[in-house]
């Protein structure tokens, strides 16, 4: 089997906070995001055998405790992961996915068999909202997958979203999350890693923006936000 292979971080403490965790990036999504910072990954072929994504993973099995999945959209290649994921585990170390939700059946298989400890799930509207086709490049039914998703997912969960002045709408989002037991990180938008030419021509949020941004939402019990000079950091 092979995996079409967008790269690796051996050892990373920013994806799974308070975890070092090595990152598999996927090649390939079904959506094409105004603001993707990996839109390189998007149409890349590279196909590698997983036995050379596991020997590059045990590499690192001495300074981490996890792996992350994440693309491009992982779950576009369910079997690769599947496979890898079972590795991961039977090596002794926990397993996350990055997902922008799209699959939320191939969630389901990987949550039944018990190959996924945490997911990082990626909300950039609301679910409901018209903003999801826009954003997404035109794909009308991403906001109604995610939000089915959203409601089979029973393990440690983390939302993410990622503000730019043109795409903020945090109490939207915020909204269709209370009650759910999560963790709601606010992330920095780089403009300038976007592939839209409007929005690299944007002023990134800043750090107390933000702040502001997640105080409007502490009706939830864990909001973060996370930028390139603070890092992660919780503010209610």
């Amino acid at each position: 089997m092979k995996l079409n292979f967008g790269g690796m971080i051996p050892i990373s403490t920013v994806d799974w906070y308070g975890r070092s965790a090595s990152v598999i990036f996927f090649n390939g999504c079904p959506l094409r995001c105004l603001y993707c910072q990996n839109y390189k990954l998007l149409d890349e072929n590279k196909p590698v055998e997983l036995e050379e994504i596991e020997k590059k993973i045990l590499s690192a099995k001495s300074f981490i405790s996890a792996v992350v999945f994440s693309g491009g959209e992982p779950t576009m290649q369910y079997e690769a992961l599947e496979s890898l994921a079972r590795f991961v585990k039977d090596n002794g170390m926990l397993v996350g996915v990055e997902t922008n939700g799209y699959y939320p059946e191939r969630l389901k298989h990987l949550i039944k068999k018990k190959l996924v400890d945490r997911l990082f799930l990626d909300i950039k509207a609301p679910v409901h909202s018209d903003k999801y086709s826009i954003i997404t490049g035109g794909v009308e039914d991403a906001g109604e997958r995610v939000f089915e998703s959203l409601q089979l997912i029973d393990i440690p969960l983390e939302v993410r979203t990622t503000a730019f002045r043109s795409f903020s709408d945090i109490s939207g989002i915020a909204e269709s999350l209370i009650g759910r037991d999560l963790t709601y990180v606010i992330q920095q938008g780089l403009p300038e890693n976007a592939p839209d030419g409007e929005i690299r021509k944007e002023k990134p949020l800043a750090r107390d923006e933000l702040a502001a941004l997640a105080e409007s939402v502490s009706f939830l019990k864990d909001v973060r936000i996370r930028t390139k000079e603070n890092g992660e950091e919780r503010i209610c």
